[in-house]
């Protein structure tokens, strides 16, 4: 069984954002896991939002439809 989530990533982060948006992912992922899967280092990740809130447990399992915002750290001067 799969769940599809939907994944916004931003500044660095953006070129790995799946078509549509959209990831299709096996059931019982986490975002952890979801973070591998699109090649993003979790540490790298500034700030990881879930259905519009912070989330810091990486160890959460994603559920259908979910909403994944991973924002890249700002550089620049």
């Amino acid at each position: 069984m799969s769940v599809q989530i939907k994944v916004k990533l931003t500044g660095i982060f953006k070129s790995k954002t799946p078509e549509g948006g959209v990831l299709e992912l096996p059931d019982g992922t986490s975002i952890e896991s979801a973070l591998a899967i699109l090649d993003i280092p979790a540490g790298n990740a500034h700030v990881i939002m879930l259905n519009a809130a912070m989330e810091r447990d990486l160890t959460r399992k994603l559920a259908p439809d979910d909403d994944l915002t991973v924002l890249a750290p700002v550089h620049g001067g």
